[in-house]
């Protein structure tokens, strides 16, 4: 039984890819395996928390992503309307605000919406409890970057190095 509880926390806690940065992930590799959809994060994924507009870099990668067939949606905790809707209009994509991750009612809401099918989808963000806890709840592919931010929170920290160390002692 205890070990039947540590497959399920494996389950939930690994993600199956970690990049330091998202222009380092192989896209045309994902695509070619079948991947369709992206589930992106926005704060700290693509933008750092300070940051009022995506730099040229992460939208020219966002952009590349698009052109090599992705469908890309934002799933973002953040509750600002305004900044995530901002960053959905500047790349011309659909987003949400206040996702609640790692619960999947977003997720479910926008495949429900879009018809996407979750295991042709791909969940990338920075953070192991809010989006890889999520995206691997709804069976997608996911994918862990580091924080842009360096400089996080007591509480932030706390979690990142206990999200460092569930990785290493699962993997």
């Amino acid at each position: 039984m205890f070990r039947s509880y540590l497959e399920i926390f494996k389950t939930l806690l690994i993600p199956n890819e970690i990049h330091h940065e998202v222009e380092q992930i192989d896209e045309g590799t994902l695509y070619n395996k079948g991947f369709r959809t992206i589930f992106l994060d926005i704060d700290n994924t693509v933008m750092g928390y300070s940051e009022r507009e995506i730099s040229l870099k992460k939208a020219t990668w966002v952009k590349r992503v698009i052109a090599s067939g992705f469908k890309v949606y934002i799933v973002s905790n953040n509750s600002g309307f305004r900044r995530i809707n901002r960053v959905a209009k500047e790349l011309n994509i659909t987003g949400t605000y206040f996702s609640m991750k790692p619960f999947s009612f977003s997720f479910r809401d926008l495949a429900n919406r879009y018809n996407i099918d979750f295991t042709k989808s791909i969940t990338i963000g920075d953070q192991l409890f809010t989006d890889v806890i999520g995206g691997n709840w709804c069976k997608t592919y996911t994918i862990l970057v580091d924080p842009l931010d360096k400089k996080l929170s007591f509480i932030k920290t706390l979690q990142r190095e206990l999200e460092l160390y569930l990785i290493k002692k699962f993997k």
